[in-house]
């Protein structure tokens, strides 16, 4: 993915500031050891203001995302999570939502293809990719 293309989630916009937005912008103008102790600073910072937002929200959620009963299901987490992705990713995701929409709205036993069925015709790199999304989504289910 080109790096300008890059979006910042929610996470980024409530531990970001816009100094460190500056240093950032900044770094190619320095010169290399001045950049690595720079970064480390901005990170540093980063991992500062995330521990301080968890402690200042007890509950560990962040009020933009908080689950409520309207969007806790896995196909509202690959809608939330694809413009993150790359093309390829993106297309992953759309038959990921598409085949966990037509679950939802069929019983089984009623002629659909199982998950299994229709993971069985993608490419084997594409398979492992969604087994490890699968995984993520079960484990999300688990909570």
């Amino acid at each position: 993915m080109n790096e300008k293309e890059l979006k910042l989630t929610d996470l980024d916009y409530a531990i970001g500031s816009h100094h460190l937005q500056m240093m950032k912008a900044a770094l190619p103008y320095m010169e290399i050891a001045q950049q690595r102790t720079l970064s480390l600073f901005i990170k540093w910072n980063e991992l500062m203001r995330t521990m301080e937002f968890f402690e200042e929200n007890g509950n560990g959620m962040m009020s933009v995302c908080s689950l409520d009963e309207s969007h806790v299901s896995p196909v509202d987490m690959l809608l939330a999570i694809k413009p993150y992705g790359n093309q390829r990713e993106q297309e992953i995701i759309d038959i990921m939502t598409k085949l966990l929409m037509n679950r939802s709205n069929k019983a089984p036993g009623n002629g659909g293809p199982s998950i299994d069925q229709l993971l069985s015709i993608l490419p084997p790199d594409q398979q492992t990719r969604f087994e490890s999304l699968r995984l993520v989504m079960q484990t999300l289910g688990q909570m």
